[in-house]
């Protein structure tokens, strides 16, 4: 006769033995690589952005320039580094960002050291265009494509990571900076400079960065690989976008390009004409204190509004996030440069902050989501060159509108009057389709 086999207890195993012998998971390495993103842009905005707004002083009594003549500087540097970006781009989807993070951190750190040993007018110039590729090789497009590259559905999380680096650098270098020129002197706190890029950057890119997870195995955002639909329980979802290489010539044979350089030259040339002529502009009306807390509370906002966002960004329309952020930020610079009242005003620069770091994260992740990451770095670099020829030239004209009117209404409205059709331009633009079927080396 046929005796069943009695059931033993390790066919059956109960679920808390089951789940002793389950391995912890492990922290995403993606996770890792926005936190060394992070870094990267603390160093690369607190010292290669907001740094320069502290060396004009100091440069142009060392040596007799006027504040005209040193800001000229920099607007060859932010014009440099648009023009470089555009081209550096295509090399990182290539070869990846690591090797031109190492690059351009050796041009930031040379650059600086050899700014505390310049002697003449041109000797300004020149280094500040080593300034200029170095910190297009360092900042937003390195950044910005292995993030992408490494998230799809927790991108803009990711992404807000990242850019929270942005604010940490005019929130935590700046005073430091300070100290040190203080301290130092120019020479001594310039050479530190170029030296905080080398010993903090160069490691990262290195050690850390890595161009795409398929290096090491892992999927975007620790996903199981592709036909595996669950695991431990867990859905997992697809986030469907691009995935074929775009060239330079189809990317801008579509209107989605140009709706998102035209829309992004327009709200980045007002921001940054705003931070630039920041402290001049609250002065007169909140005092040197004042403007100085303004200031502060303009890049501790930034930080915070970028972790709000990024909260639901990824579920969201991004369009219409970034749409929300022009409206806000314009609406901000506009009472701002109408309003008298210390309270509206410090209530203006925290809008302005909370929307300030967000419209910068929007950029990638509507080029990410539009055009994919095959091509991204190409995509992006080429979309910034225009929208930092903005930046670059904004706070000049701004400056000139001051001069023949004394104030900063005239160029202010301007801005703000921009912002609306920015953002009337973004809710436009459709996901081009479809995708092309070529390459280009």
């Amino acid at each position: 006769m046929f005796s069943p086999k009695p059931l033993a207890l390790t066919d059956r195993p109960n679920s808390a033995t089951q789940s002793d012998s389950t391995p912890p998971k492990k922290i995403f390495y993606g996770w890792w690589i926005a936190l060394g993103g992070m870094v990267i842009l603390t160093i690369t905005s607190g010292l290669g952005f907001f740094g320069h707004t502290l060396l004009l002083d100091p440069l142009g009594m060392e040596f007799g320039w006027s504040k005209g003549t040193v800001s000229s500087a920099v607007t060859i540097l932010l014009f440099v580094s648009a023009v470089s970006g555009s081209i550096l781009g295509g090399f990182i989807d290539r070869h990846g960002p690591s090797t031109l993070l190492v690059l351009g951190s050796g041009c930031m750190g040379l650059g600086f050291m050899l700014l505390g040993r310049i002697q003449e007018l041109w000797h300004l110039y020149a280094v500040y265009m080593l300034l200029g590729i170095g910190t297009s090789a360092t900042h937003m497009v390195p950044v910005s494509t292995v993030v992408a590259n490494w998230f799809v559905r927790k991108r803009g999380l990711a992404m807000s990571v990242a850019m929270s680096g942005l604010s940490l650098g005019g929130v935590l270098l700046v005073p430091a900076a300070s100290w040190l020129l203080r301290g130092w002197g120019l020479r001594a706190t310039l050479f530190i400079f170029g030296l905080t890029f080398w010993i903090v950057i160069i490691p990262i890119a290195v050690l850390v960065v890595k161009k795409k997870p398929e290096m090491m195995g892992l999927c975007p955002d620790g996903d199981p690989p592709q036909g595996a639909q669950h695991r431990g329980g867990e859905a997992f979802s697809t986030v469907s976008e691009p995935t074929t290489p775009w060239t330079r010539k189809e990317a801008m044979s579509r209107k989605a390009f140009w709706s998102i350089a035209f829309a992004f030259f327009l709200v980045l040339s007002g921001q940054v004409a705003f931070m630039i002529h920041e402290v001049s502009f609250l002065s007169p009306m909140l005092g040197s204190v004042g403007a100085a807390t303004a200031v502060s509370l303009t890049t501790g906002a930034s930080f915070l509004g970028r972790f709000l966002v990024g909260s639901f960004v990824d579920r969201a329309d991004k369009r219409w996030v970034a749409a929300v952020c022009f409206l806000l930020q314009g609406g901000a610079v506009f009472t701002a440069a109408h309003s008298t009242h210390t309270g509206l005003l410090y209530v203006c620069v925290v809008v302005f902050g909370l929307t300030m770091g967000n419209i910068i994260m929007m950029q990638p992740l509507i080029i990410a989501e539009f055009f994919g990451v095959a091509s991204f770095g190409k995509v992006s670099g080429m979309i910034m060159l225009f929208t930092s020829s903005g930046s670059a030239f904004a706070p000049m004209i701004s400056g000139y509108l001051f001069d023949l009117s004394g104030s900063y209404v005239t160029s202010f409205t301007l801005f703000s009057s921009a912002y609306l059709l920015a953002a009337v331009v973004v809710l436009a633009a459709r996901s081009p389709s479809p995708a092309p079927l070529c390459t280009e080396m």
